[in-house]
C-alpha cells in the first residue's frame, strides 16, 4: 500500500521538508512618451534588467502587452522566513520607485504563506 505524500500548493515552495513564504509584487506603469510597442518593450526591458540586477526577484510583464502606454510587471521571490521576505520586498519597492520614477502608478505587495 502506497503512502500518499502531500503535494505542495502552487503558492508555496518546499525546502528541506518545510514550506517557504512567497512575496508577490505588482507594478502598474504608465508610459506617456511611448509611441509604439517597440519603444514600450525597450523601456520595460531596461527596467526589468535593472530590477533583476538589484534584487533577488524574478520579474516579468504580465498584462497590457498590446497597449503602448500601459504595462504591468509582476515580481516574485521566496524567503526563509517572513522577516527576511518583508525586508527584501521593501528594498524591491524602494528600488522600483528609484528606477521607474514617475512611470510607476501603483505598487502592491502580497505575502503568500503556505
Amino acid at each position: 500500500m502506497a503512502i500518499a505524500t502531500p503535494i505542495p500548493t502552487p503558492t508555496s515552495v518546499e525546502s528541506d521538508g518545510r514550506f517557504m513564504p512567497i512575496a508577490y509584487c505588482t507594478l502598474e506603469l504608465y508610459l506617456p512618451y511611448s509611441r509604439s510597442l517597440k519603444e514600450k518593450r525597450m523601456v520595460l526591458r531596461k527596467a526589468q534588467d535593472r530590477l533583476r540586477a538589484r534584487s533577488n526577484f524574478s520579474v516579468a510583464e504580465v498584462d497590457y502587452q498590446d497597449l503602448w502606454q500601459r504595462a504591468k510587471l509582476a515580481a516574485v521571490t521566496v524567503g526563509s522566513d517572513n522577516a527576511v521576505l518583508e525586508r527584501a520586498a521593501q528594498q524591491f519597492v524602494h528600488e522600483a520607485e528609484d528606477i521607474l520614477g514617475d512611470l510607476l502608478v501603483d505598487c502592491q505587495v502580497t505575502f503568500i504563506e503556505p
